[in-house]
């Protein structure tokens, strides 16, 4: 594994309520870390469980107790899962093919590719991440997704199913390199499980976006002067700045 070398202390500024917690995906067992023991959690239950750990751990398939190690690529899926039968079962569609259909869109690991998975809370995090997960409340998601924008202008895009959020938002932005989040309380799996609770946004940073984002933390205000007004004093404001534009515009 790859040691952590990026300080990543600034994350720690945002006061989350609860700790970001860095993954970190392996073929082969991960040296210097322990095993998450006899317990079986599912994927997404892993965050919260990292989140009060004092060490990092890692987790296989034999810990896994829901789909993520389909997600994962560590065990194939039965034909009836994703035929769409169990969403059915669980009322959360009309009809198998409404759930069938979400398949074939659902992003997955290579089987095989993966056979641990490492967790560490920011404190505790000595590898370099592949994905850093954080919990945030919305005024605190902004910051962080203004600083992916912040010097690219990236369009915030999330993308997610109402079931297996663990692909969404642990598979999709490893693969894609593009940054994934969503509102807690809108994925089935998380809330059946009572895993976060809800009204937090859930981001997931691919490391391809760490450094960038790390970065933009650092150099950019975090409170706007826009934020801190009155309503009155921003209409005043964005009248001036507007006619500033304006006459740019007519004066180039």
């Amino acid at each position: 594994m790859i040691p952590l070398k990026q300080d990543l202390s600034i994350y720690n500024k945002l006061n989350l309520d609860y700790p970001p917690v860095g993954i970190k995906y392996e073929f082969h067992k991960p040296e210097g870390i322990e095993p998450l023991g006899e317990e079986h959690l599912a994927f997404c239950e892993m965050i919260k469980e990292a989140q009060k750990r004092e060490t990092p751990f890692y987790f296989t398939v034999e810990n896994e107790n829901c789909f993520g190690t389909i997600t994962l690529g560590m065990m194939e899926a039965p034909p009836n899962l994703e035929a769409g039968h169990l969403g059915v079962k669980f009322e959360i569609f009309q009809d198998a093919r409404a759930n069938h259909h979400l398949y074939q869109f659902l992003p997955k690991m290579e089987k095989g590719a993966v056979n641990y998975v490492a967790l560490s809370n920011l404190d505790k995090l000595t590898f370099d991440p592949d994905l850093l997960v954080l919990l945030a409340k919305p005024g605190q998601a902004e910051i962080v997704l203004r600083a992916m924008s912040y010097s690219t202008g990236e369009i915030w895009e999330p993308k997610k199913t109402g079931v297996l959020g663990c692909a969404w938002l642990f598979i999709l932005p490893y693969k894609s390199g593009k940054v994934n989040y969503t509102a807690t309380g809108m994925s089935f799996g998380m809330k059946a499980h009572q895993v976060f609770p809800e009204g937090y946004i859930l981001i997931s940073i691919p490391y391809q976006k760490v450094p960038m984002i790390t970065q933009n933390l650092h150099e950019m205000k975090w409170d706007l002067p826009s934020f801190t007004k009155t309503r009155e004093e921003f209409l005043q404001i964005k009248e001036r700045f507007m006619g500033e534009i304006v006459q740019e515009s007519e004066n180039p």
